[in-house]
């Protein structure tokens, strides 16, 4: 954990503190020029440290690094008294999925000043814009467009792909059930299109032609899943955890030239789910999750605790020791790796995440400084910015951290920060640990603010949200309270007009409408759940998936035979719908 302490001899506290809500109407200052003086600095263009050195910061850049004794510092800057300390570039994490703004400051509070999201929506390019200019307060986001989450025809995803980049997305990112029919396509229209390549490996591709295209690997777990499994049928029991393949798999992967995010730091908190859910729960740090997404590590939404039998446990940990061996076997051939969480809904923290990858690594067999590489100078190559960002050299944005401890000689040091710089602003150990402190307030405000905005002004809410609520999670639970507290008329008449307001808008989408009725059988609000399921199927009749949504909840609810019927109806509607397959094997089992 990060600690947090008072009276370190901080001289320069730049621009005004922004709050956690991090305001879009917030005004940029402009820094004086600072100089972190007398510091041990770690410029990871090389393993080496630089004793004594002073480092000058103009206009969000560096422009000195030199020994104390005969850098000249501007006239007027601030000065940011590092003597015994030591100064690191950012940190970059290459796999998050940003939920709100009320998280940015745990990233930032890390050391985390540059971050790669993997699932991208308008809300996230407004964030990286407002950044950028100074009115919001962040890490550097770089995102992918919208996950290419089903199979569609080659023309389709070439259509989606310009889309992605017409919007200024910079990358895409493919999930498992993308087909080997389309998957060229999708790939050779990304290229022309000079967008990033990450995702997991897609079933249909598989692991060879996934490599040979150019996509780096989002996690390393997707190895076992299709190299290591001879059937190639997407069955975890499938899996032949035998490590005398680990080098072919890496000798292609290093032949492809991608990159490798292993994510394994979360596979073991995975793990931990499964297995010993009430050790994961007691993580302090917990606390700076926004509730609703508290409510889903908890026993009775618990993914991982509700998806792995006692009898599977065994696999998990097999796997998680076989990724690890893997890991340093791609390390040693050369194949580039960088970190990332995957923060936050499958485990790690936003921000906190990025050090428990950091141990990982090291434990795994990796040096601090080829651990520290992984988040710095690779990630930025990978990005394609590595004359921007990843070192500390003379023009290079001023993106540092400032460490107690010397993360060469233990990497748990990168924990202990005293203060960070994000494009020339400084941020005291004092003024983060406000930040950080208000982050769970900050989300209690704005559920009350969007409250209270639907039933007054739902134009003004739908609007709120498009900007700060990519994942429909804050609009959500709002209704979902109002569901609870006030009927479920009342969220009948709430969703006619906010469809008034905006026809399109996410949250009053069949997509967000489920995404509501989930929410509630969460809480195992089944009436509730129900009727919003019912809703939905009234409003898309030609969705299977409202259907089958409404099945699910029936099903939990104890109403079998109203879960048969409609089960049936998802099928009849759309007999190739992604849950066909359970659909129809429940039907199988239950109706006998």
């Amino acid at each position: 954990m990060i600690r947090f302490r008072n009276g370190f001899g901080m001289l320069c506290f730049g621009a005004s503190l922004l709050s956690s809500a991090l305001a879009a109407d917030a005004v940029k200052t402009s820094a004086p020029p600072c100089a972190f003086v007398h510091a041990n600095v770690i410029p990871m263009n090389e393993e080496r440290l630089l004793p004594d050195q002073t480092v000058v910061v103009e206009n969000g850049t560096i422009t000195q690094v030199g020994p104390s004794k005969t850098v000249v510092i501007p006239r007027g800057a601030c000065k940011i008294d590092a003597k015994g300390k030591f100064l690191i570039p950012g940190l970059a994490d290459a796999h998050v999925h940003l939920l709100s703004p009320n998280e940015l400051p745990l990233y930032l509070a890390n050391g985390v000043t540059t971050v790669f999201n993997l699932d991208g929506h308008p809300a996230h390019l407004l964030w990286r814009k407002q950044i950028a200019r100074g009115e919001m307060i962040g890490p550097t986001i770089f995102t992918t467009g919208p996950i290419f989450e089903r199979a569609r025809t080659a023309e389709e995803d070439v259509r989606l792909v310009d889309q992605q980049a017409d919007a200024g997305y910079d990358g895409v990112k493919v999930y498992n059930p993308v087909s080997k029919a389309e998957y060229p396509a999708l790939i050779a229209e990304a290229k022309k299109r000079n967008l990033l390549l990450m995702g997991h490996v897609a079933r249909g591709p598989d692991f060879e032609l996934t490599v040979q295209s150019g996509q780096s690997i989002a996690h390393l777990e997707e190895f076992t899943y299709t190299f290591f499994n001879p059937q190639h049928d997407d069955h975890d029991a499938h899996i032949v955890y035998d490590e005398s393949r680990i080098p072919e798999a890496v000798k292609l992967t290093k032949e492809a030239g991608i990159f490798v995010t292993p994510t394994l730091s979360t596979y073991a908190t995975i793990v931990q789910q499964a297995t010993d859910l009430d050790a994961f729960l007691k993580n302090p740090e917990m606390r700076y999750l926004p509730p609703w997404t508290q409510a889903l590590y908890q026993p009775a939404a618990n993914r991982y605790k509700n998806g792995f039998s006692p009898g599977e446990y065994p696999q998990i940990r097999t796997s998680l020791a076989f990724q690890r061996k893997l890991l340093k076997a791609l390390f040693d051939a050369g194949v580039p790796l960088m970190c990332g969480t995957d923060a936050p809904e499958v485990g790690p923290l936003p921000g906190f995440g990025i050090h428990d990858e950091f141990q990982e690594f090291v434990d795994d067999g990796l040096t601090p400084y080829q651990a520290l590489q992984t988040a710095t100078v690779n990630v930025a190559r990978y990005l394609r910015h590595a004359n921007e960002f990843g070192t500390v050299e003379v023009g290079k944005r001023a993106d540092l951290v400032l460490l107690e401890g010397n993360p060469l000689v233990a990497i748990a040091s990168t924990r202990r920060v005293l203060g960070v710089m994000v494009r020339g602003e400084w941020l005291s150990q004092a003024q983060l640990a406000r930040m950080v402190d208000d982050v769970p307030a900050s989300y209690q405000r704005e559920l009350r603010r969007v409250k209270a905005e639907l039933r007054s002004n739902p134009a003004a809410a739908v609007k709120y949200l498009q900007e700060n609520d990519p994942y429909l999670n804050v609009g959500a639970t709002a209704i979902s309270e109002i569901v609870t507290a006030e009927g479920f008329d009342q969220a009948r008449d709430l969703v006619r007009k906010l469809r008034q307001a905006d026809p399109k808008s996410e949250l009053v989408s069949e997509q967000g409408i489920n995404h509501l009725g989930y929410g509630l059988l969460g809480k195992k609000r089944y009436k509730e759940a129900i009727a919003v399921f019912q809703m939905n199927t009234e409003d898309f009749p030609k969705s299977a998936n409202t259907y089958d949504s409404l099945a699910d909840a029936q099903f939990k609810a104890g109403d079998l035979p109203h879960a048969l019927e409609n089960y049936r109806k998802a099928l009849g509607v759309d007999p190739k719908y992604p849950n066909a397959d359970t659909a129809a094997k429940f039907l199988k089992d239950k109706s006998q």
